[in-house]
This record gives C-alpha cells, structure tokens and sequence, in this order.
C-alpha cells in the first residue's frame, strides 16, 4: 500500500489533485474542502493515501492528516459506505467532528453528509461506536484528539476505576493543563467527576 507521498502539486481540481514525483504525475480523490485549502500548484504537498483498488481502475484517495484517513477507512468497514462516501464524510465533517459524531450517536449530523441517509448512519453508529471508543481516537468532550500516551494511560485508569470511557473521556477533555502526566490527568478528572 502507499502509506504517503510527497512531492510537487502540479494541479487541483474541485476533487482531485495531481503530485509529481520523480516525474510521474499522480492523481490524487480528495474532498472538495481538503482541494480548496491546499497551497497553490508548485508548492510540494504530502498526503496520506489509501489505494483503491477496482476492476476497471486504480484509485489513490489523499488526506493532509493521518487521523482523516484513519477516520476515512473505518467507515470503509461499514456496509454500504463506499470510499467516495467515506472522503465526502471526513471531508465535510473533518475526522474528529465525525469521530465525536458517532462516540455521541448523532445521526442528525452525520446525514448532513451526501449518501448517508437516517438508516446508513445509524449503521455506521452501531457498527463504529464500540471500536472507536475502544481505540481511544477522541475524547468525547470537546472533540479535540488526544492521543498522547499520558492521556491514554489516564483514560485507561479511570475505566479501571469503575468510570465508563465515554465519562472518562469528558472529564478528560474539561482537564486544564493537558501536558500534565497521567496522575496529574487523572486528579483532575477525578475532581471534576466528583462535582
């Protein structure tokens, strides 16, 4: 697989890009949000690709962010969701807006996105809430990622404590000083838990 490439962006386009490298040019898919931010051509871009692979045709799909195509491939494990779907998903949402949407059972928001009806998102809620959560992708909270290991570890002790992830992870996410060690995380978790 193409874990990532980098090189010279030598076109955009409303859902693809081309990089050159080493005087191939690669079409990119990307989402029409991700296109629009990208720096003009001529500029060198990386992204983070997933290979698709089909019939009649080879498909790179590109994100700026690993945590994009990670949000990006665990709807690809949903039924239904093909990778088009997918990258219009994480392109209008952005992955941790999407990733909270599930951990929150939002299927309001996720059918704000193009292909994903009533009965798809809750799909990709009751298929994807579990394995999201136990993955650690985002804290509930807030929606911000924190997947530093301090904060990993924090979140591990309070589930041992007897706290569900999803109130962990909210306690967590309140927690001021997010550079603090595991203990420090877990106090203050704890102080907000207690009222």
């Amino acid at each position: 697989m193409v874990d990532y490439l980098k090189g010279k962006l030598v076109r955009v386009h409303p859902e693809a890009v081309v990089v050159e490298l080493g005087g191939i040019g690669l079409r990119v898919q990307v989402s029409p949000e991700l296109a629009a931010s990208l720096p003009a051509p001529g500029e060198n871009v990386r992204l983070f690709t997933h290979l698709v692979v089909r019939e009649d045709a080879f498909e790179l799909f590109g994100f700026t962010e690993e945590l994009d195509r990670t949000a990006y491939l665990q709807l690809l494990e949903v039924a239904g969701i093909g990778p088009r779907t997918a990258l219009a998903a994480v392109g209008r949402l952005g992955a941790r807006r999407l990733l909270t949407a599930i951990l929150r059972e939002d299927t309001t928001l996720l059918t704000t996105v193009p292909g994903i009806g009533v009965k798809t998102a809750r799909r990709i809620v009751v298929e994807l809430r579990d394995r999201i959560e136990k993955q650690q992708l985002v804290a509930v909270g807030d929606g911000r990622v924190h997947d530093t290991t301090a904060q990993s570890e924090a979140l591990a002790a309070l589930i041992s404590l007897g706290y569900s992830s999803r109130e962990a992870g909210e306690a967590l996410s309140r927690v001021n000083d997010r550079d603090a060690e595991a203990a420090g995380l877990v106090s203050s978790a704890l102080r907000i838990l207690g009222g």
